[in-house]
């Protein structure tokens, strides 16, 4: 069952949803949620030769340092709007602004926005899911599919959705996301370093 719009707004005003910061009154669809992009993208290296193990996660990845990290502030020292030129076929990790928090009786489902989906950007790669117990910010997947930069502007650019679907049973804790040493992107801070 898909949570329509009376019901999540139940669920965060009971805390059992949270989003912080808050959500602002646009952010509201029929049943789901927009979430705002953040101010950090992070692009991996492009390294002839050197091959990873997916299997292996991103130990290897993390330990070698094969990215880098950019940090926009809301404006430059002029007063301008910061923003992130994605170009043409570029693939980046970025975060949502807000942090979620999903409860172990539901499970959250990222999805693109159509806006987005028709300039040819995708906003997740195969990992849609958010895990009953999960508790952080959102990576998105960024890629630009379409034959034109485009510019992200955080907090301004919602790129996505968050669709909650309501569980047979509430998950008890010991197997809930974050639970298990898997979980360790629970409260995240980058895309890749271990929290």
């Amino acid at each position: 069952m898909v949570l329509a719009q009376p019901e999540l707004r139940a669920e965060v005003e009971t805390g059992r949803i949270a989003f912080d910061p808050p959500l602002e009154e646009s952010q509201w669809s029929q049943a789901s949620v927009d979430l705002r992009l953040g101010f950090s993208f992070t692009k991996l290296k492009r390294l002839p030769g050197i091959k990873l193990s997916a299997a292996q996660g991103f130990r290897s990845l993390a330990a070698a340092g094969f990215w880098d990290t950019m940090e926009l502030a809301e404006r430059d020292p002029l007063g301008n709007r910061q923003t992130f030129p994605l170009a043409p076929g570029e693939f980046i990790l970025g975060f949502t602004y807000e942090r979620i928090r999903v409860p172990r009786n539901l499970i959250a489902l990222v999805e693109g926005r159509s806006s987005y989906a028709r300039l040819g950007i995708s906003m997740h790669q195969t990992a849609p899911w958010i895990q009953p117990g999960w508790e952080g910010p959102i990576v998105l997947e960024i890629m630009n599919n379409g034959p034109l930069t485009v510019e992200l502007t955080p907090l301004d650019d919602k790129p996505c959705q968050l669709t909650f679907f309501q569980l047979t049973s509430e998950l008890p804790p010991r197997i809930a996301y974050g639970a298990k040493p898997g979980g360790g992107f629970q409260n995240q801070r980058h895309p890749i370093r271990p929290s």
